[in-house]
């Protein structure tokens, strides 16, 4: 039979204490907290959106991005799929992993084309904290729309675009 030895440490001793507060409690702070961050995040969500929107109808942009705009774009969709995840906005996440994967997809192929990520960019806005959220039927409607750019484009969703109908308004 073999032993097996476990270091002592300061966090072991700690943990192996009397009192403190119970898992739940724990828990169930940590989720106020979070919460409490729900307005701070609302706002920098809606930002983001607003970001992807300045580089899309700046004066200077034809049918095409640059490529540093793209990646800004990337950049700010990033930040909304953290967000849109840790407050569960799902809609929102989708509309967002989309549009993750279609600007990866041009940024891959060498394209720029700014008409499919506006359709996406109106996606997000529709589907934005404090807009009137659509019905399961309608955001089912603007995910399959979603997925029929990614699809035009033969880009690879790793989304989960195409499990919308799990999705709840």
């Amino acid at each position: 039979m073999k032993l097996i030895h476990f270091p002592k440490t300061r966090f072991a001793e700690l943990a192996a204490r009397a009192g403190g507060i119970t898992q739940s409690a724990a828990i169930e702070g940590a989720l106020k907290g979070i919460e409490s961050a729900r307005p701070e995040s609302d706002a920098t969500i809606l930002n983001a959106i607003g970001a992807i929107e300045e580089i899309l109808y700046a004066p200077d942009v034809g049918s095409n991005l640059s490529e540093a705009n793209m990646h800004a774009i990337l950049r700010h969709a990033d930040q909304i799929v953290t967000l849109a995840g840790m407050f569960c906005y799902e809609q929102l996440d989708l509309a967002a992993r989309s549009l993750c994967d279609l600007v990866d997809g041009l940024l891959n192929s060498g394209q720029s084309f700014v008409a499919p990520i506006d359709v996406h960019v109106r996606a997000l806005r529709l589907m934005a904290p404090g807009s009137t959220s659509p019905s399961r039927a309608e955001a089912d409607k603007v995910f399959e729309g979603l997925q029929k750019i990614l699809s035009h484009f033969k880009f690879i969703s790793l989304s989960s675009v195409d499990k919308s109908l799990d999705v709840e308004p």
